[in-house]
């Protein structure tokens, strides 16, 4: 009797047997196609991410290069970056020296020299920084008319300077105050001033230097 009742079910038990590995196999495909879409959905946040990354790197660099532009654009039109601008310290000097009534001025620039300093090179690579000494002879009314000279310097001349050394004294004159005194000369000031310059090294300069440093 149970014989011909499992006859019977055989068919059924075969489509229900069909339908179960079918119902597996599809569930197995659901589950690793929803796992795809997953590690697909992480992929797009991590790209998206990445993108958002660069993007705003991006936008930094932009940032920092107008910065540094616009930073290199004032050093050039200060005159530190560059030709150095000797006519123009000369200008102001002969200026100040009219303006001011300064009785006497002589000055010297002597030749441009690069300034060996491994700091400065360690600091600034790619940057070549040079030196021109300039000495200045004065004869003045008053002390206050060294102050002027430097100042108007400073203020007026393209260009970076240090004054390295300066010495002033009295001169001589015949009456014990210099309200006394008939000379506008009344003291002798000599100053060195040291101007620096900067230019960025050829490609072919930086390419040998790194190549003598390995």
């Amino acid at each position: 009797m149970i014989k011909p009742m499992l006859k019977n079910l055989q068919k059924e038990i075969g489509i229900f047997l069909i339908a179960l590995v079918v119902s597996i196999i599809m569930i197995l495909v659901s589950k690793m196609y929803w796992e795809t879409i997953s590690i697909d959905k992480q992929n797009a946040k991590d790209s998206l991410s990445e993108a958002r990354e660069k993007y705003h790197t991006a936008l930094e660099r932009k940032r920092l290069l107008k910065e540094f532009e616009d930073k290199y654009d004032l050093l050039m039109k200060q005159g530190i970056v560059g030709e150095e601008k000797r006519l123009d310290w000369i200008d102001v000097i002969e200026q100040t020296t009219r303006k001011e009534k300064i009785p006497y001025l002589k000055y010297k620039i002597e030749q441009q020299k690069p300034l060996a300093d491994s700091q400065i090179k360690a600091t600034y690579p790619g940057i070549d920084v040079f030196q021109s000494t300039m000495t200045l002879d004065m004869e003045l009314l008053h002390e206050g008319d060294l102050y002027t000279v430097i100042n108007n310097l400073q203020k007026n001349a393209k260009g970076l300077f240090e004054v390295s050394a300066c010495n002033m004294r009295r001169n001589n004159v015949a009456v014990a105050s210099i309200l006394e005194t008939n000379t506008d000369k009344n003291f002798s000031a000599t100053c060195q001033l040291n101007w620096f310059t900067m230019k960025q090294q050829s490609l072919s300069t930086i390419v040998l230097s790194e190549e003598e440093n390995e």
